[in-house]
């Protein structure tokens, strides 16, 4: 009977026990993600690259320089000797409409701080699913610990029915239903082995990390605070949602464009340059020079700049439309996950406060009524299932108001865990 009162101590004080592997922490892992995963460094490298645009849109055409040689006969050279052979050398240069290339660069500009908080969106993206896939590790591993101690409990059971039987005073239902219910504990733990392989399959992509490595066991999980009322989150989040931010920045992408477009209607200047050489080294005509301005006209313009107008006005709505249902969708999630957290951290107040010791105490009345034989062995059974099973389902509500709060922090860009 001591065995009983010892596996009946380690479950209800809740000792994770044989677990000498190294911890992996959420804060070590995050930190990892952010410097290792593929797909936020491959956002931090689009960043870039736009940050190298606008200098280049903001920069006039580059010039055209050439040379050409006139001559007036095919049977001699006739440079130094008729004044209408030359040899000249040219620049023409292309100059946008002033205005254009501001335009241009302020386009530019706003693209890259919308990439900008792109990578800021990826980034909280990933962190959350990392959060989420160590919180689903932390409450498996919780659930392999928990079930493997209430194996080791009911073995005990199985033992002392069995001797029970062999001296007559027990029946065989109560052998046959322990045996039972045991093989369904370890049953479960063989799921949930398989299940922890591959969160942790997950969680190593997404540290990039091999997946033959060792990854660890979870660190204990504390309960994080949530003070913020949701109606608090959906101001946070119309000024701080990454993603919101870079729907903003490309509306003003987009309006820049239409007032470029707009601009369209304006001529170009060309400017150009010719320097003549007519003496070719006889030093008998004198060398000319003349410089010329022309102007890119929009002739068809009710083909190209009107169209071109269209355009970009359309792509303008294209563009607040999805801002506002970007915005609506943000505001369901935030209302979405903030109920969720809501409720798990009410059931967790209940399974912590309530139930659990509730059932404990049954399991303790039980025990102690088995061993004198006031309690049936089914009896004893269904309290050591049912502490099982609340214990399970308060670190599985554990685990879900974290995830949901991992997910807040996604959407709406404030730092809760």
């Amino acid at each position: 009977m001591k065995l009983l009162f010892v596996l009946l101590t380690l479950i209800l004080t809740n000792i994770n026990y044989g677990n000498a592997e190294e911890y992996l922490s959420l804060d070590s892992a995050v930190r990892e993600a952010l410097e290792s995963n593929p797909e936020i460094k491959a956002a931090r490298s689009r960043w870039q690259s736009y940050t190298k645009i606008p200098s280049q849109v903001a920069t006039l055409p580059n010039p055209t320089i050439g040379v050409r040689f006139k001559n007036v006969s095919f049977s001699e050279i006739t440079l130094g000797d008729d004044p209408r052979s030359d040899v000249q050398a040219f620049i023409i240069q292309e100059i946008p409409f002033p205005g254009k290339l501001s335009s241009k660069k302020k386009i530019a500009l706003e693209k890259s701080e919308s990439q900008k908080w792109a990578v800021d969106s990826t980034s909280r993206r990933i962190i959350a699913n990392l959060k989420e896939a160590y919180y689903d590790w932390f409450f498996i591993s919780k659930s392999i610990d928990i079930t493997k101690r209430n194996k080791d409990l009911l073995e005990t059971f199985v033992r002392t029915t069995e001797v029970k039987y062999e001296v007559g005073k027990g029946i065989q239902q109560d052998v046959l239903k322990a045996q039972v219910e045991l093989s369904t504990f370890i049953q479960r733990i063989e799921l949930l082995e398989m299940k922890r392989q591959i969160i942790e399959a997950r969680i190593k992509n997404i540290l990039n990390r091999p997946q033959q490595s060792d990854l660890g066991i979870p660190e204990e999980i504390d309960k994080s605070i949530l003070n913020i009322s949701i109606d608090q989150f959906y101001e946070i989040a119309k000024n701080k949602s990454p993603t919101l931010k870079q729907m903003s920045e490309m509306v003003d992408s987009k309006q820049e464009e239409l007032k470029l477009a707009r601009k369209q209607y304006y001529p170009d200047f060309v400017l150009q340059a010719t320097y003549f050489s007519r003496d070719g080294g006889s030093q008998q005509l004198d060398n000319l020079w003349q410089v010329g301005l022309g102007l890119k006209v929009p002739l068809y313009f009710w083909r190209k700049e009107k169209l071109g107008v269209q355009e970009a006005e359309l792509n303008l709505k294209e563009v607040k439309e999805i801002y506002e249902d970007t915005t609506n969708t943000i505001l369901f999630e935030i209302k979405d996950k903030y109920i969720t957290a809501n409720t798990a951290e009410k059931l967790m107040g209940l399974y912590r406060n309530g139930i659990i010791p509730q059932s404990r105490i049954s399991l303790e009345s039980a025990i102690s009524g088995y061993q004198v034989g006031d309690v049936d062995f089914l009896t004893l059974l269904s309290s050591i299932v049912t502490l099982f099973n609340f214990e399970i389902e308060y670190y599985k509500q554990l685990s879900q108001y974290q995830i949901s709060l991992a997910r807040l922090e996604e959407i709406t860009g404030v730092d809760l865990i």
